[in-house]
């Protein structure tokens, strides 16, 4: 039985990655009740109780990793929202060289299927490239795209591959899914482009430039990206959206369900202002400060939390500490120097080399848009930093000393520079007295 959109909304708010490690059999946040999108809860319960069928919808703040549920693990239709984690299992399989994007597959009869898309249209024995029908599979929500896809995947491993990300609602028979799994989805996916930029970078595209932008993108600001993958089923009232919003400050991830609604103007209606109210109040939410010394420091990017650790982009760190940072692409590895400590860390490692000793990391380095983001506290520490944390103010307060110890071989660069200045300049007087 599905919970009706008058039922009384639970709030999840968990402190998880966010971007955590989306392992087989992932366990989803245990539900809570906290007043932290109370006010956000409060706006979404009188937008949907007013209106007729069932509205499902799961908020993953990406900064504070903070959740907000309503009715996020009833079950509803998919409908092509399925092609999200059926096209990450692919990519998946594509980074793992185990899948090339460059071979052909025929379309044949069992895969045709109208509504969405133009490859319906095509003749049947048509030849397609796997990253062609992933294309039109997301941006065209091309049927036989994907069904084409799925049997050369296989229905069974897609599935399997669903419960393996921590999805609780999957069925091997019939298209279901609950809010929170989609968002589950999502988050799986840009773990998976923080790890391999090249091939989720090329899925999150797709996401990104889809022809249907009339739900949760809509009302957003002109400029906001918005990765997403809407999904209909007429028959039962079924209008869905899951996105990922890139909002300057506070990106989230919204997934929004709906059963036996009105029409489908007025589920686009109700999906754009659950959207619109979540972007607004995505607006107000307070912010980490970062302070050098009790001075607040500008970094280029917001702070990241995962499992529990704040990371901050590397090189606006160290550099505001006097800290010199150098990049190696072809290991993936950092090296931060800051007087006589040398710290080495390799991207998605655990371990890390601090004078050459080894050390375990609490989270590991992180790639995200383009930004090396480290644990703040292990390097702050490892630069002999001490870190303090008010949580009622959202502000981390390094502090550490300024006057920065000179290494004993820049001394002896500095004195050996001297020297030779000395000695050159007595050379050019001996040959003005020689030559005179």
């Amino acid at each position: 039985m599905f919970i009706k959109a008058k039922a009384v909304i639970i709030l999840l708010v968990v402190n998880l990655a966010v971007i955590p490690a989306c392992g087989r059999a992932q366990a989803q946040g245990a539900v809570t009740t906290t007043a932290g999108y109370a006010g956000l809860s409060t706006q979404l319960n009188q937008i949907i109780s007013k209106e007729k069928g069932t509205y499902g919808v799961c908020l993953i703040d990406m900064r504070s990793g903070e959740r907000l549920g309503l009715n996020h693990d009833a079950s509803f239709y998919a409908a092509s929202t399925f092609k999200l984690p059926m096209n990450l299992y692919l990519w998946e399989q594509v980074a793992a060289g185990r899948v090339k994007t460059d071979t052909i597959l025929t379309y044949k009869q069992a895969h045709y299927e109208g509504g969405t898309g133009v490859l319906q249209y095509k003749p049947i024995g048509s030849k397609f490239s796997i990253a062609a029908l992933s294309r039109y599979s997301i941006t065209q929500s091309d049927n036989v795209a994907t069904n084409i896809l799925l049997s050369y995947l296989g229905r069974s491993n897609v599935k399997t591959y669903m419960r393996g990300l921590g999805g609780k609602v999957v069925d091997d028979a019939r298209n279901t899914t609950c809010p929170q799994d989609m968002a589950e989805y999502m988050l799986c996916l840009l773990k998976f482009a923080s790890e391999h930029p090249q091939q989720g970078g090329i899925l999150i595209g797709y996401l990104e430039n889809t022809v249907f932008n009339d739900r949760i993108p809509e009302p957003l600001p002109a400029g906001i990206k918005v990765a997403h993958k809407i999904g209909n089923w007429p028959f039962t009232g079924t209008y869905n959206d899951i996105g990922y919003i890139e909002h300057p400050e506070n990106p989230y991830i919204l997934s929004v369900f709906s059963e036996g609604t009105e029409s489908r103007g007025k589920a686009f209606q109700t999906i754009q202002r659950i959207s619109r109210a979540v972007y607004e109040y995505q607006e107000e939410l307070p912010h980490v400060k970062i302070l050098l010394n009790d001075r607040e420091v500008v970094i280029e990017n917001p702070p990241l939390l995962e499992e529990g650790h704040l990371l901050v982009p590397l090189r606006s760190l160290a550099e505001a500490m006097g800290a010199e940072v150098s990049w190696d692409g072809g290991s993936r590895t950092v090296n931060i120097k800051y007087a006589e400590t040398d710290v080495l860390l390799e991207v998605n490692s655990k371990t890390a080399l601090i004078a050459g000793e080894e050390v375990m990391l609490p989270v590991p380095a992180r790639i995200v848009g383009g930004r090396t983001f480290v644990p703040l506290r292990f390097v702050s520490e490892a630069l002999k930093a001490q870190v303090d944390w008010d949580g009622a103010d959202l502000t981390v307060n390094i502090r550490f000393d300024e006057n920065r110890p000179e290494d004993l071989s820049d001394k002896v660069e500095n004195v050996m520079e001297v020297i030779t200045t000395r000695v050159t300049d007595r050379f050019i007087d001996l040959r003005k007295i020689i030559y005179a």
